[in-house]
Parts: structure tokens; C-alpha cells; sequence
């Protein structure tokens, strides 16, 4: 995988070479511009200030020249996303912290780009982190901001690939499509894809990631945000979703690295079988989604009866076992205003178990409300309320009582989605934390997000 460089550089670099590859490739000459427009009269500063103002993004169209790569199939997006968090009270740490990343995405329709075949896609996501997070400051396996874990956790900067994948579409049956996906899976693009509605990256609604989907019992299994592997499913059409699948993945994290694909696979494969059934309730879309999953990994025994003492090397566990999970998850469209579905209220609700050994989590739920431009005077703005619970594997909690005594956790957060204009928006957050170390405060962290979208 050394075909692929670590970093991208910066955002004019990137924006660059997607302008000379669509010179490059296109069939024709490239006219940015309707030659009538010069005939136009001059706009006024007014004008000018609300053509900016409403634009669907902060660049708009580059004098034609996103549509044209458009055209050619070349379709880049650009967001910026800023986050100033603080933990008032509780947790382990009262501490306030700033950060942001740089979102570059690249998808290539292969056909309008090189004349192959049709439903051919490649997809790239890089992203730029700076800054701190305070993911560490409200307790352990809290998470509360899910937009600062990629490329890597922690007080992390540098630029990475967290995912370069190739799509291959295809015919079914009926109202079904094929697809066969392969590469770089980003772990959360990937999550998104089952519900974009929901997740958002983090970016536009929830921030802590347990309100976002069953996080923990999944990351004993997945042991990393950037993998090698695959998802070969189905597409329902009529409600634009993945419907049944297969996936599979390395267990070496690459999120912000290339190994090499033998090196990803040596030490087992996390694999998952998938089905979602749609139905309307009152004309209102909802879905149920099951999901199965294993691994091939073996890890260390979380039972203190498994562990001993040798001499020279610590604590070492003598037995290994293998994670599994079995999620669940419901989502339902309760409310929607005549004439504008993106104006709706939706209930989503998961929960996801698996052993008690070698996990550290055993079950997770959560539920989230959220409506999306509830006040017809702000059509486009969003808010919700979320509950989740974990509850820690009671062999994890014996082994790592000598030196820290444990309970379940458990979180609540609300926020509002203020939408600026169409490409600026700026979300107030609170959230209640429990974390798992018994005798801390409970946590209250607020905070703000700032995203633009180029």
C-alpha cells in the first residue's frame, strides 16, 4: 500500500490536483462559465453580499468550475469543523479544551471520468486534527465528542487517509441494487452509511459517540477506526439504504497508517452479517436493523481466575478468547410536515450484547429523539435528546479492581442545531456524564461546534 502517500497536505493542494485531473481526463474543452454572462450587468455590493450569504456552500460554485468537475466526475467536499468543550464539574478532570479537524472528501464516478463501466465509484476521506478534546478529562469509556477520535485519539495532529475504498454497483432484483465495496474502510463513514440520518460524523447532530451507535461492546472486537476489508450487500432503492450485507475487516488499526495487507490480517478477521427491514408506518419510513458479528482474533482473557504473575514479564493472562456481538437497532420517522419530509421528529433506539469475556463491555443501549426544522420559521435546524447506558463486563470489573473500582456508566445529552445559513452552523451541547470510576461526580460538560462547509 505504498502507492498511497501518509499525508495530503493542505486543502489549496488537494483542491488543485482535483482541478488538473479533471483537465486531464475531460473529453472536451472546459467552459466554467456561460459566455452570455458577460453581457449581465454588474451586481451591487448588496447583491453581491446575498448571493455569498445564500449560497449552498461557502466557495459556491468556483465560477463554474464544481459544477463542470461535477460533470466530468469529480465531486469534492470540504468541511471544517471546530469544537470548544468543557468539564464544568465532575468527571476526573475540570478542564476546558479546543480542536478541529479538516474533512477532505473525493468521490470518482469512473465512467463520466475514464469512460468505463457504469456503478464504478472510488471514494477517499482524508482528515486534518489539531488541538485537545476533552474525551479524557470526563472519565474513562465516555467518549463525549465522537468528531475528534480520527485520525487518532488524544492530542493528535497530522493529516491522513482514513478511507480509500472502490464501489462496484450492480443490478439485483426488482428494486435492488448490488455493491461490492473495497479498501480503506473508514469505521464511522462506514456507520454513517447505515444511518445517515443520525450520526452525522459527529458533526451535525450528537456528539458523544455512545448516543450515536452501540459503541463500546464494538470496539473489543474492531480494535481500531481505519481498516482493510470489504462489505459485499444489497441497496434498497426506494429508501436509498443498505438492506443486507456481509462485511469483513483486518483487526490492525490504520486509521493514520498503511500497512501492508498481511500485516492487517495476521492476527484474525472481524466479520458481520447484516439485515434491515423497511416498512412505513402511516406513510412514515422506519427500519429494523439486525446485526451479527465475530472475530478470529483472539484476545486475552479478562477472568482473574485466567491471570497470573510470571516474573519478568507482569501480569499475563493464560487464556485467549474470541468477541462477538448481536445489535439491534430501531428507527422510526414519527412526525413529518406536509409537503417537506426533511422537516421531521425520529426516534431512534439500539442496543448491542455480547460476552462477558474477553469484552470489557457486555451491553449497551441507547435511545435518541431528535427533529429535524420542528419550527417551520427554521426549517433547518435540528435538535435532540439522547440516553445511553453501558453496562462493563463483571469479569472486567474483578480483574482491574485492585487498581480501580468500576460500575456501569451511563449519559445523557441534548443539543440544538442553529443553521446559520445553509453552509455555516453553530450547535450548543450539554451532556451529563456518568463515568465508570466509582465515587467520581457526575460529569457536566457543555460545549459549542462550529462546521462550515466549503
Amino acid at each position: 500500500m505504498t502507492l498511497v502517500s501518509r499525508s495530503l497536505g493542505t486543502i489549496g493542494s488537494f483542491a488543485v490536483a482535483v482541478v488538473v485531473l479533471a483537465l486531464g481526463v475531460a473529453s472536451g474543452p472546459i467552459h466554467a462559465a456561460d459566455e452570455s454572462s458577460a453581457q449581465a450587468p454588474e451586481p451591487t455590493p448588496a447583491e453581491q453580499m446575498k448571493a455569498v450569504w445564500e449560497r449552498e456552500l461557502l466557495t459556491g460554485d468556483w465560477e463554474g468550475w464544481r459544477t463542470t468537475l461535477q460533470e466530468h466526475g469529480i465531486d469534492p467536499h470540504f468541511r471544517l469543523a471546530q469544537y470548544g468543550q468543557w468539564v464544568a464539574d465532575g468527571g476526573t478532570e475540570t478542564n476546558g479544551a479546543y480542536g478541529g479537524t479538516m474533512d477532505y472528501r473525493l468521490n470518482l464516478n469512473m465512467r463520466k471520468l475514464f469512460g468505463l463501466w457504469d456503478g464504478l465509484l472510488v471514494d477517499m476521506h482524508a482528515r486534518s486534527r489539531w488541538g485537545q478534546d476533552v474525551n479524557q478529562d470526563v472519565g474513562i469509556f465516555t467518549l463525549p465528542n465522537a468528531g475528534m477520535i480520527m485520525p487518532l485519539p488524544g492530542n493528535y495532529t497530522g493529516t491522513d487517509v482514513t478511507g480509500l475504498t472502490v464501489t462496484q454497483y450492480m443490478p439485483f432484483v426488482a428494486d435492488r441494487l448490488a455493491y461490492l465495496t473495497l479498501g480503506k474502510l473508514d469505521v464511522i463513514d462506514t456507520v454513517n452509511g447505515f444511518f445517515p440520518s443520525v450520526v452525522g460524523y459527529g458533526q451535525e447532530g450528537f456528539w458523544n459517540i455512545n448516543a450515536l451507535v452501540t459503541a463500546l461492546p464494538w470496539f473489543g472486537a474492531v480494535n481500531g477506526l481505519g481498516l482493510y476489508g470489504g462489505i459485499l450487500g444489497t441497496v434498497n432503492q426506494e429508501y436509498q439504504a443498505a438492506e443486507s450485507g456481509f462485511m469483513f475487516t483486518g483487526t490492525e488499526n490504520n486509521s493514520a497508517s498503511w500497512n501492508s495487507l498481511q500485516d492487517s490480517f495476521d492476527d484474525g478477521v472481524w466479520m458481520a452479517a447484516f439485515h434491515r427491514f423497511f416498512w412505513k408506518l402511516e406513510e412514515k419510513p422506519g427500519f429494523f436493523l439486525f446485526f451479527v458479528a465475530g472475530s478470529t482474533r483472539e484476545q486475552p482473557s479478562n477472568d482473574p481466575r485466567d491471570v497470573v504473575l510470571i516474573p519478568g514479564q507482569g501480569i499475563v493472562s493464560t487464556d485467549e478468547e474470541q468477541p462477538w456481538d448481536v445489535a439491534l437497532y430501531l428507527y422510526q420517522t414519527l412526525w413529518q410536515a406536509e409537503g417537506d419530509p426533511e422537516r421531521k421528529a425520529t426516534l431512534f433506539v439500539g442496543g448491542t450484547v455480547g460476552p462477558d469475556n474477553p469484552q470489557f463491555a457486555q451491553y449497551h443501549v441507547f435511545a435518541a429523539l431528535e427533529a429535524h426544522g420542528l419550527f417551520g420559521s427554521r426549517p433547518r435546524d435540528r435538535m435532540g435528546v439522547s440516553y445511553w447506558k453501558n453496562w462493563l463486563s463483571d469479569d472486567f470489573k474483578d480483574l482491574v479492581r485492585p487498581v480501580a473500582n468500576l460500575r456501569d456508566l451511563w449519559g445523557v445529552e441534548l443539543y440544538y442545531n442553529i443553521a446559520i445559513n445553509k453552509y455555516l452552523n453553530l450547535t450548543p451541547d450539554l451532556q451529563l456524564v456518568e463515568n465508570a470510576r466509582k465515587g467520581s461526580d457526575l460529569a457536566i460538560v457543555p460545549g459549542i461546534r462550529f462546521v462550515v462547509d466549503f
